[in-house]
């Protein structure tokens, strides 16, 4: 009996060991389901924090790739290599230069500004006529020009020469470059970095040197190993440029040009070293370039030039200089024209570090064979000697920046450059190009009388297509007059504008919610779309309000016409900075890009929210909610009743049977 009692008690111990596991198991599952909507938060932002730090780290690496990117950059060919795409027009003086190339020129300088001109013939058909042009001043910490982004397209077009009465086709490339306060007199090289497109669309480039020759200055210190300072990060030597050496008709700084005597261009370069050189000595070697049609013969000029005292212009007077002299040897048939030589230097300093510099020298050759082209006259090349001259004094519009398909009304102003004769019965005529058109129904306008020396002026009607491209576009101009004596005569001017397309920018709505919660992180979308006809630049867009705290900038990238782009941005609610943290906040989301002629641009949009807590959501869903939990809270309660009943009755049963 009592080993039965034994076994019947362990039996029940069992049991109830058992169902108090069960319950402790079911409280825990039922007390996980009550705190389950209040975690679900918590699961939320732990998600929404680990996908704003994979976008990031996504973000970081295409950010380091595209900087990869960007650093690749295409290099042009130099004027005196293989690649020969462009030729300067030696031979004609155009607007801003006092001589043409051929004759030694230099470029003009008015108080603090440079006015280069580099007047280019192309060798090959260029797609829409037109060339990108940029320059390269060097890094010299003794560089004279203001450091700025001296970057313009050019097209081809008809320009006035120093022949009045001729009108000659080229790129007229124009640079006005402002000097600093104060800089140090000497030879300055400006490289010009040409490129375009040819018309199989074959990306094409060359260079350019052009010398400025400042005297106004201050003047460097120094003694035998200085000279004038050459621009470039890496420039050890200079052009004595005040200084007229045997060989030379001129200085540098007055327009030295080579002499071309005998079949041979007898070339000279006077060079100062701007650190000693313990042998006082160096190497001098001349490249020519591959050109079809160089002029010289192919040999080896390398040189050793030692430093010495030379005999000068002025009579009785030496200075010391490296004098280096190569004598050219022409080829019996050759070609008129402009050659680059280049001078390559090369020596070793007294640490015995290598030394290396290259100066572009340019030959003019007139005594050959005028190589073959089309010739531009005007219709008053023919004209007597004394036959009266109607010019373009001037053409103004109404706004300074000229917008591709509006129309415009210009003042042409008309001079009479003839200091005797009067003109009447003068008809001028409006030509339209392609990209420009009339505005009116004639192009024409009437002048009875012009009295010499006088102006007059009359108004024009035009606009640029609305399709063209941004850039500059030639007008042309006739006038038809007779003089005094009615002799009929004609003469064609060309006017030259630039025209910008409008850019025009559609920003989509970006869905920002009504109600943000604190803390909460939203993926936004930026949509840009592009209608206007021009390609823009760098299109990104920011967020600024207050309480809300954005990932950075929306990176679009460029825009062509017609095209959209997104970017993206994450958004996070931090509460506002004033009393309280709560409220409505009103921001703008603003767009940055450029156009095509590198002008900043802006454009906003306006956006309303509120940032409200995490606690005011929950009690809007406080009705179904409590309503849910309160019979999960009865239903807790009546199986723990239950279970104590049951504990109970068992208990009982057990201490009846002791």
């Amino acid at each position: 009996m009592a080993e039965h009692f034994r076994e019947e008690t362990g039996r029940r111990m069992v049991f109830m060991k058992r169902w108090k596991r069960k319950y402790c198991l079911l409280i825990l599952c039922l007390a996980g389901c009550l705190a389950l909507e209040g975690g679900q938060r918590g699961i939320l932002i732990c998600k929404a924090y680990q996908s704003q730090t994979e976008a990031l780290g996504k973000k970081g690496e295409e950010g380091i790739q595209g900087a990869l990117a960007e650093g690749e950059g295409n290099q042009g060919v130099s004027d005196n290599g293989s690649m020969a795409w462009f030729a300067i027009d030696n031979q004609n003086r155009y607007e801003g230069m006092d001589k043409s190339y051929s004759a030694g020129y230099l470029p003009r300088i008015e108080g603090k500004r440079v006015e280069v001109v580099l007047p280019l013939l192309a060798k090959r058909k260029l797609s829409q006529n037109r060339v990108n042009v940029s320059l390269r001043f060097g890094e010299s910490e003794n560089l004279p020009f203001i450091q700025r982004n001296y970057e313009k397209a050019f097209s081809y077009a008809y320009h006035k020469t120093g022949n009045q009465e001729k009108l000659s086709g080229c790129y007229l490339i124009t640079f006005d470059l402002e000097l600093k306060k104060e800089y140090y007199n000497g030879n300055y090289p400006i490289n010009l970095s040409v490129s375009a497109e040819d018309e199989a669309g074959d990306e094409i480039s060359q260079e350019f040197t052009v010398y400025v020759t400042l005297t106004n200055g201050k003047e460097q210190g120094g003694d035998e190993s200085q000279g004038t300072v050459d621009s470039g990060s890496a420039a050890y030597f200079s052009i004595d440029n005040q200084t007229v050496y045997s060989g030379m008709n001129k200085s540098y700084s007055k327009g030295y040009v080579p002499k071309v005597r005998a079949g041979k261009v007898m070339l000279v370069l006077p060079l100062q070293a701007k650190r000693p050189l313990p042998k006082k000595q160096l190497t001098a070697s001349v490249r020519f370039g591959e050109n079809q049609n160089l002029p010289f013969v192919h040999k080896n000029y390398d040189k050793v030039i030692r430093y010495g005292k030379h005999k000068t212009g002025k009579r009785g007077k030496k200075a010391g200089c490296y004098l280096v002299s190569f004598d050219l040897t022409l080829k019996r048939d050759y070609y008129n024209g402009s050659y680059p030589v280049t001078v390559a230097v090369t020596a070793q300093d007294g640490s015995g570090a290598e030394l290396s510099q290259e100066f572009t020298v340019y030959v003019s050759l007139t005594g050959g064979k005028q190589p073959e082209g089309d010739t531009v006259k005007s219709a008053g090349e023919n004209q007597p000697q004394f036959a009266p001259k109607v010019r373009i004094a001037s053409c103004q519009f109404p706004e300074k920046t000229i917008l591709c398909g509006k129309e415009y009304k210009a003042k042409l102003t008309l001079l009479n450059a003839s200091k005797t004769s009067p003109v009447k019965n003068m008809l001028v005529k409006i030509v339209p190009s392609e990209n420009v058109e009339l505005a009116d129904a004639t192009g024409s306008s009437y002048v009875d009388y012009l009295d010499s020396g006088k102006t007059c002026t009359i108004s024009i009607a035009l606009r640029v297509k609305a399709a063209a491209p941004s850039g500059q576009y030639d007008i042309g101009v006739t006038m038809d007059y007779a003089d005094q004596k009615g002799n009929p005569y004609t003469m064609e001017e060309m006017v030259k504008i630039s025209a910008e397309q409008k850019p025009q920018l559609e920003i989509a709505p970006i869905g920002i919610p009504r109600e943000i919660e604190i803390g909460e992180t939203l993926q936004l979308q930026a949509q840009a779309m592009n209608l206007g006809k021009g390609k823009l630049y760098n299109v990104r867009a920011s967020l600024e309000a207050d309480g809300l705290t954005s990932s950075g900038l929306a990176f679009i990238g460029d825009l062509e016409a017609g095209t959209s782009m997104n970017g993206s941005v994450e958004l996070t609610a931090e509460g506002l900075s004033g009393d309280s943290l709560y409220g409505t906040t009103q921001g703008k989301i603003i767009f940055y890009y450029e156009d095509e002629q590198g002008k900043q641009m802006t454009q906003e949009q306006d956006f309303e929210t509120t940032i409200i807590s995490p606690l005011k959501s929950e009690e809007n869903n406080t009705p179904a909610d409590d309503t849910r939990q309160w019979w999960i809270i009865m239903g807790v309660i009546a199986f723990c009743l239950v279970q104590a009943a049951v504990l109970f009755v068992y208990r009982r049963k057990y201490l009846a049977a002791r």
